[in-house]
């Protein structure tokens, strides 16, 4: 027996019943469509089936640009307790957000602190409202649910939303037995017994103190006196420095600065002893200032004294060469002052 084999033609096939021969690339798009209606038939029933679902068209339905919360960090407290009350508003990034504003109560709680904050993140943007409060008031209270106002960009009417309420209960710091007690008369004021040996211990050390500063003051003034009595008048002394400065010889060894600057302090310390002013501490132009407006000096010797200590002052810093007529002038000027300012009762 010869056994034939049968060939098969790639780009055909033969039908069963008429023997007709099928294309590959028909029996291919046939395949495809059929691939494709069913696809179709499933993804229909998947929508159907979404469609169907409650918890799909309920988040559907509350979809929102915006979405408040609230909290409380406790929700039992003592009477005087602090509670901190957050507003937390999460909205897209092109969505005003009015937000309420800060009373001095919210509910039976008082205000004692508040705050504002906002941060972004990509197109969204949390807002953030705080309020620290009190209340004195015990039992159950209830914090109003807060109304926030939005709108989009360019979009003149107003949207609200409101947060969820929050409920804080508030114990008493007393014990219920506590309550049962009973409430008693106040007693009669109590006379306070007088200390007299106080009263009198404090009256004689008041006597002694204000007695010795009186003591003290007396002795003080008498010291003074006896000193201003005994001590050499300031014309004499000035006299005297001047002949002292005359036999130094300053200007034949050709220190004419050292001069200078020697016959100043004279007269600066004759004012000092004359007339208690500071002089020697003083620079001259400190110095002027401070006898301008002053009724010690007349204006003669005010003028006089002006020209003298500048005269000495060019020659002591801007080193002036004064001539032997300037030198012995201001020799003259010294001794002029200081015989028409003299106490002439010492």
């Amino acid at each position: 027996m010869v056994v034939r084999k049968s060939s098969v033609s790639t780009s055909s096939l033969r039908s069963a019943e008429g023997g007709e021969a099928i294309p590959f690339s028909g029996l291919l798009r046939q395949s495809l469509r059929s691939f494709l209606a069913m696809t179709r038939i499933r993804i229909t029933i998947i929508i159907s089936l979404l469609l169907a679902n409650p918890f799909f068209c309920l988040a559907a339905e509350q979809h929102s640009p915006i979405a408040v919360t609230t909290r409380l960090d406790k929700g039992v407290v003592s009477i005087g307790d602090k509670v901190r009350y957050t507003i937390t508003i999460s909205a897209d990034k092109d969505i005003e957000v009015e937000l309420p504003g800060f009373e001095q109560n919210l509910g039976d709680f008082a205000v004692k602190d508040f705050g504002h904050s906002e941060r972004a993140f990509f197109n969204k943007k949390t807002i953030t409202q705080w309020y620290l409060l009190d209340t004195y008031t015990t039992g159950k209270s209830t914090l109003p649910k807060p109304v926030i106002k939005y709108r989009k960009d360019k979009v003149k009417e107003w949207g609200r939303i409101e947060g969820s309420q929050q409920e804080v209960e508030v114990k008493s710091m007393l014990d219920k037995s506590d309550l049962r007690l009973q409430v008693r008369d106040i007693k009669p004021p109590v006379d306070l017994p007088i200390k007299w040996l106080k009263f009198i211990i404090l009256g004689v050390a008041a006597i002694i103190i204000s007695g010795g500063v009186l003591v003290y003051r007396y002795l003080r003034k008498k010291r003074i006196i006896q000193a201003g009595s005994f001590r050499r008048p300031a014309h004499e002394i000035a006299y005297e420095q001047l002949e002292a400065l005359r036999a130094k010889d300053y200007i034949s060894r050709g220190q004419v600065k050292e001069y200078y600057s020697e016959i100043s302090m004279i007269i600066r310390y004759y004012l000092e002893n004359r007339f208690i002013l500071r002089a020697p501490e003083m620079t001259t132009e400190e110095f002027l200032a401070h006898v301008r407006d002053s009724s010690i000096l007349t204006v003669e010797h005010k003028a006089l004294l002006r020209e003298f200590l500048l005269c000495c002052d060019l020659v002591k810093f801007a080193k002036y060469a004064p001539s032997k007529e300037e030198i012995d002038s201001v020799f003259d000027s010294a001794k002029n002052f200081i015989d028409s300012t003299k106490d002439v009762t010492a």
